[in-house]
């Protein structure tokens, strides 16, 4: 009976993602941000039929966002990315302190305690490539300069919110400040980055000459997705994120002659998975833990427009950096403001280790919701707005 009611919700989620894409892009918007919204209507703030933590469903959503950031990978431009590694880490740290500093300011004049405050700011720095990669890729920007310097960014981001959520982590559990743990942190993160993309290279080209050889239906294919799941989970195991695993798995099979074949493979799968893990993220969000009828609800609704301002402002500000150059500032800096499933991961360990009460939770989560759910619509006015200056060009 579990396995039906399995099943069943894929049906729903899979359904309901495809009907409300096709109707967001009949409107002229991205189709993820019809599987954010399909998420929305069928989880906890509204119809219910689908739960967000039901286990199944998480781990098919994971594999979706893996298998998005490899297909990225794939259709990225590793030269390129390396072209503007300085200019992606620029973007990263501006966009990791000033939405941090801004955080912490704003919650200290709400009234929090240091620790809670301090968290909050952290919880601001993370940014969810998956939302923009998504929406790039199907807009056909991914070779864009700025695409590529977002992309960098999401991986500079992701190693240095690693060390903010082990820094935070242990002050929550009453550690010290230790800088052997952020060093060893930092180490282990730039170790795996840089072996993903050297000694993956070498390997892959050995994988896909057995696969090659074989006569077995996919292999090519298969070998591709081992490769892509062990620098997953190898990037689980040393603390980063899978998907910057995969995305580095992308980025190294791009570089072969099999990278078409390859691609066309994969995203059969991809369009399997890829929108349940929107549906999901859209489903974890509960508009019905915000009452706007008491006091408490309305102190949730302002802490959380706070929070979105300076949210906002901070990734904007990240776009600056690119001011005096031939980049376009604000397609870098809006595609840094979505917070995601990142943001989810930092508010949840702010609510187990105590550190967030159930108001500061939900308006975190208000925060990722609506930074989710402006982006797409957003970058998608960007991109053809500078499209057509192009043409005009």
């Amino acid at each position: 009976m579990e396995f039906a009611h399995v099943l069943l919700m894929l049906v729903v989620m899979l359904a309901a993602a495809k009907l409300l894409a096709e109707t967001a892009e009949r409107v002229s918007q991205p189709a993820v941000l019809g599987e954010l919204l399909a998420g929305l209507i069928l989880g906890d703030s509204l119809l219910r039929l689908v739960d967000p933590h039901h286990e199944i469903l998480h781990v098919l959503a994971e594999l979706g966002a893996v298998l998005l950031l490899f297909e990225i990978g794939l259709e990225s431009d590793i030269t390129e990315l390396f072209r503007v590694g300085w200019r992606s880490l620029g973007v990263a740290v501006v966009g990791v302190v000033v939405p941090a500093v801004l955080g912490f300011a704003v919650s200290m004049l709400w009234g929090q305690p240091t620790l809670t405050a301090a968290f909050i700011g952290a919880t601001l720095t993370a940014t969810s490539v998956g939302i923009t990669a998504r929406v790039l890729k199907d807009l056909g920007v991914l070779r864009w300069g700025e695409s590529q310097i977002v992309l960098g960014a999401a991986v500079a981001d992701d190693v240095i919110g690693l060390l903010i959520l082990a820094v935070f982590s242990g002050l929550a559990q009453g550690e010290s400040l230790s800088f052997w743990q952020v060093g060893r942190v930092l180490l282990l993160a730039l170790l795996f980055l840089a072996g993903a993309l050297t000694v993956g290279l070498k390997a892959s080209h050995w994988m896909l000459r057995i696969a090659q050889r074989m006569r077995a239906q996919g292999a090519l294919v298969t070998a591709a997705l081992v490769l892509c799941f062990t620098l997953a989970a190898l990037a689980q195991l040393v603390g980063l994120a899978p998907i910057v695993g995969a995305f580095s798995a992308g980025l190294v099979l791009a570089r072969t002659e099999h990278r078409l074949r390859i691609t066309d493979r994969a995203t059969a799968l991809a369009d399997l998975l890829v929108p349940l893990f929107f549906v999901m993220m859209g489903a974890q969000m509960n508009l019905r833990a915000i009452d706007v009828t008491t006091p408490a609800g309305r102190s949730v609704v302002v802490l959380a427009a706070l929070l979105i301002v300076v949210a906002v402002l901070g990734k904007l500000v990240s776009g600056l950096t690119l001011w005096r150059t031939r980049m376009r500032p604000w397609l870098v800096g809006v595609g840094m403001v979505p917070r995601g499933e990142v943001g989810l991961i930092f508010a949840t360990i702010g609510l187990q280790q105590k550190v967030f009460d159930i108001t500061v939770y939900t308006a975190v989560l208000i925060l990722v919701m609506v930074s989710t759910l402006i982006t797409p619509p957003w970058l998608r006015l960007l991109v053809r707005r500078y499209g057509a200056l192009q043409k005009q060009t």
